[in-house]
């Protein structure tokens, strides 16, 4: 598998497949690139897809230090700048939409658009946002991460997908590309980019953003709840937004078929 190092000297694990427009597909908290398996297959033939790990998950090195959004979006830029990518789609998911938005306020890579998968630019509720969790919910979340990690990731892994989606014929392939252990981050980064969501204010980086944007929202999402995505919708310069009614935090997975027609007229309008 192919490594790319950072200017710190850590290995991020990444893959590339097909030939063509490049698209960069990042993945969530806890997560790592194999979540993209469905888009890989469906995409490869007509773009260069490129998957990646973040620092401290799936394959890629896990140092102790920082882990915070302007870390993890600095080797984003890094690893872009050194294969060189062209009028790149960047396309993130769930935490990775919070990197996308750090990157976005500074010079960007040659990004031509982007694509925000369930995402939210502040994680946690307040009386000026009513479209994140109740500050209760993440901080008991918080303390179960600290406490048993284990327990923490069941608790989360329950929030993933509705009831029927759990229940659909492709189950246990979805739940293996999100949930296999081999693949997990320690407990130590998984708990340092969760405090991150839980402090993170990004809404001021999204008038920087001027490249077509496609948000992509499940609509029975309870991690990045729907309201987020409009209100994203809302503020963003040149954007368009695509609901999943019954899909819960991966429409990618749950309805694949749907999903990457969706993405792919996006691509093809650009």
């Amino acid at each position: 598998m192919p490594v790319f190092m950072t200017p710190d000297g850590v290995g991020l694990n990444y893959q590339i497949s097909g030939n063509g427009k490049p698209l960069l597909f990042l993945h969530g908290w806890t997560m790592c690139s194999r979540v993209w398996k469905y888009q890989v297959e469906w995409f490869a033939g007509d773009y260069q897809v490129i998957t990646l790990d973040l620092r401290g998950h799936g394959k890629s090195e896990s140092p102790n230090g920082n882990y915070s959004f302007q870390i993890l979006a600095k080797d984003i830029n890094y690893f872009m700048e050194g294969l060189q990518l062209k009028g790149t789609t960047l396309i993130g998911w769930s935490l990775a939409v919070s990197l996308v938005l750090e990157l976005c306020d500074s010079p960007l890579p040659d990004i031509d658009s982007l694509v925000l998968v369930d995402g939210t630019p502040m994680f946690v509720a307040n009386e000026t946002f009513p479209h994140g969790l109740p500050y209760p919910m993440v901080k008991r979340m918080l303390k179960l991460v600290d406490a048993d990690f284990t327990q923490a990731l069941v608790a989360f892994h329950e929030l993933l997908l509705t009831e029927e989606e759990a229940k659909m014929e492709n189950r246990d392939e979805m739940w293996d590309l999100l949930t296999n252990e081999g693949y997990l981050p320690r407990q130590e980064v998984a708990r340092a980019l969760l405090l991150s969501l839980y402090n993170e204010d990004l809404r001021g980086k999204i008038a920087t953003i001027t490249v077509p944007t496609l948000l992509m929202q499940g609509g029975r999402d309870k991690i990045c709840l729907p309201g987020a995505a409009r209100y994203m919708k809302k503020h963003l310069k040149n954007a368009e937004i695509v609901i999943f009614p019954e899909a819960g935090h991966a429409p990618f997975l749950t309805q694949a078929d749907t999903f990457n027609q969706k993405l792919g007229a996006f691509l093809n309008s650009l």
